[in-house]
């Protein structure tokens, strides 16, 4: 039985939704970030322009933190820590903040979306964990 107040990666996961405004000139969607996002951001990438159904991510990281923005479509995330596995759905304008020792895929449901990512560290390959049963009590890694 898993206890709710256990301090996992995945219990430190936070998410939230952006202030959006559509009217006749478009969207706009605002996060204040000194607010929600739990670090100053050194990197920013995003994800565009793959099809329905594409996964992406199938890593964790030692060190980073990530804020996940949907910025267009539904994206779930698939978010595992060694012990505890957790889905999330964002549509537009919901954010999820992943710590570090989060083994994430995100898989795009719709045609069009756009994810974006903001992190706390530069790219570094040393930081990433590929395997996911790596992160399993008693895995000796």
């Amino acid at each position: 039985m898993n206890s709710p107040n256990l301090d996992t990666p995945l219990s430190r996961i936070s998410r939230g939704k952006a202030k959006l405004v559509d009217d006749d000139r478009g969207g706009l969607g605002v996060i204040d970030t000194v607010d929600v996002v739990p670090f100053a951001p050194v990197r920013m990438f995003w994800i565009a322009d793959v099809a329905r159904g594409t996964i992406r991510g199938g890593h964790a990281h030692k060190l980073c933190s990530q804020f996940l923005v949907c910025l267009q479509g539904r994206i779930k995330v698939d978010a595992f820590d060694g012990t505890l596995t957790q889905q999330f759905v964002l549509e537009r304008g919901d954010f999820l903040n992943l710590v570090p020792g989060i083994f994430a895929t995100e898989t795009f449901l719709d045609d069009g979306c756009v994810l974006l990512a903001l992190c706390d560290r530069p790219y570094e390959a040393e930081d990433y964990i590929v395997d996911r049963a790596s992160l399993m009590p008693g895995s000796g890694h």
